[in-house]
C-alpha cells in the first residue's frame, strides 16, 4: 500500500520541455486533497425549512471533496486553484446526479493579493466568519438571512492583510448576473476570521445587485478561553425595491472538555429568503472526538407567520 502525504504533494509538469525552452528552473505544484464526509439522521415535522424533508430522513449534509493548491510561476507570482464538488451519491434518490458544483476557480496571487475567476462564495457570504454555529445544516443562517450565496462566473479579489485588516471583493459581469445587471460585494475584515490567532473578528460587508438583492451587514465574534460569542446585523432589500427589512443572528458556544453546547437565534423580516418574516432558534451539543471528527445533536424550530417547522437531528461529521 502506498501512503501519500496530502499536505504537500510535489507534481512536476513538463520538466524537460520547460528547462529546454525557457532555461529556468521548474517549480513544484503544491496541493491538498480535502473533504467532508457527513451523515445525519433527522426527523422534521413539516418540511417547510430548507435542507430538510418532512419525516425521518438520512442525509449527507453538504458532504464534499476537493483539491486546492498553488504553483509558483515567478519569485513574486503564483497560480492558485480550487476544484470542489458536493457529494450526494450514497443517498437513495441522488444516484443519477451524485455531484453538484461548489467553489471552483483559477487565479493568480502575489504581492497585490489574490484574484480568482470562477464559482465562489460571495465576499458577503464569506463575511459571516464563524458566527453560524450550525453551518450547513437545517439551522444554517441561510434559512432566513438573504445573501448567503455561492455564485458562478464571478471575479474575487482578496488583498493582503495590513495591520490585521483585509479588503475583499466579488464582482459579477452584467451578462452573468441573475437580474442582468453587474453586481458586486465588498467586505472589510479586521481580526481573525477563524478565531485561531486572535480572539476577535469584525467585518463590515455590502452587496449590490448580486442575485437580485442589495444588503449591508455588520459581523462580530469574540472568544475568551472556552466561550465564543457571535452576532450579525443585516439590512436587506430586493433590487426592485418591493421587499426590505432587517435581520440578525446571535450565537454562543462553550467548550467543556470534549463537549460543546451551542445556542443560536436568527430573525429576519425582509421576506426575501422566506415569504414572510420569521424567527429560528436552535440548541445543540457537539462531541469533539478530535480536530477532524465530531458527533452532534441539535433541535431547531422555525417560526414563520403562517407556517412552523422543527427538526431534531443526530449526526457524525469527519473532515479530511
Amino acid at each position: 500500500m502506498i501512503i501519500i502525504d496530502k499536505k504537500l504533494i510535489p507534481v512536476f509538469v513538463a520538466t524537460s520541455f520547460a528547462a529546454a525552452c525557457f532555461g529556468q528552473s521548474v517549480h513544484a505544484a503544491e496541493y491538498d486533497i480535502y473533504g467532508k464526509a457527513e451523515v445525519q439522521i433527522a426527523n422534521t415535522d413539516n418540511g417547510v425549512m430548507r435542507y430538510a424533508k418532512k419525516g425521518t430522513q438520512i442525509d449527507a449534509p453538504f458532504s464534499r471533496i476537493g483539491v486546492k493548491g498553488q504553483h509558483v510561476l515567478t519569485d513574486s507570482l503564483k497560480a492558485v486553484f480550487k476544484y470542489e464538488v458536493q457529494v450526494k451519491g450514497f443517498e437513495h434518490d441522488d444516484t443519477d446526479e451524485p455531484f453538484s458544483a461548489r467553489n471552483t476557480y483559477l487565479g493568480l496571487a502575489g504581492n497585490f493579493g489574490e484574484v480568482v475567476v470562477g464559482r465562489n462564495d460571495t465576499r458577503f457570504k464569506y463575511s459571516e466568519g464563524k458566527v453560524d454555529n450550525f453551518n450547513e445544516t437545517q439551522a444554517d443562517i441561510a434559512q432566513l438571512l438573504p445573501g448567503q450565496d455561492r455564485l458562478g462566473d464571478t471575479i474575487t479579489y482578496s488583498s493582503k492583510s495590513y495591520a490585521g485588516a483585509q479588503l475583499s471583493l466579488t464582482y459579477a459581469l452584467k451578462d452573468d448576473s441573475a437580474n442582468n445587471e453587474a453586481g458586486y460585494a465588498a467586505t472589510l475584515i479586521y481580526g481573525d476570521r477563524g478565531l485561531k490567532n486572535k480572539n476577535y473578528y469584525v467585518a463590515i460587508s455590502h452587496i449590490d445587485s448580486l442575485n437580485n438583492i442589495n444588503a449591508s451587514r455588520v459581523v462580530g465574534a469574540w472568544q475568551k478561553n472556552d466561550l465564543q460569542l457571535g452576532a450579525i446585523y443585516q439590512h436587506s432589500e430586493s433590487v426592485d425595491g418591493t421587499k426590505s427589512g432587517n435581520g440578525y443572528v446571535l450565537s454562543a458556544s462553550y467548550t467543556i472538555d470534549k463537549w460543546q453546547p451551542k445556542l443560536q437565534f436568527a430573525s429576519d423580516d425582509s421576506t426575501i429568503r422566506q415569504s414572510t418574516k420569521g424567527n429560528q432558534w436552535t440548541a445543540g451539543v457537539d462531541y469533539l472526538f478530535d480536530k477532524q471528527t465530531t458527533a452532534y445533536l441539535f433541535y431547531t424550530d422555525l417560526d414563520l407567520q403562517q407556517q412552523t417547522d422543527s427538526s431534531l437531528a443526530l449526526g457524525l461529521k469527519y473532515k479530511f
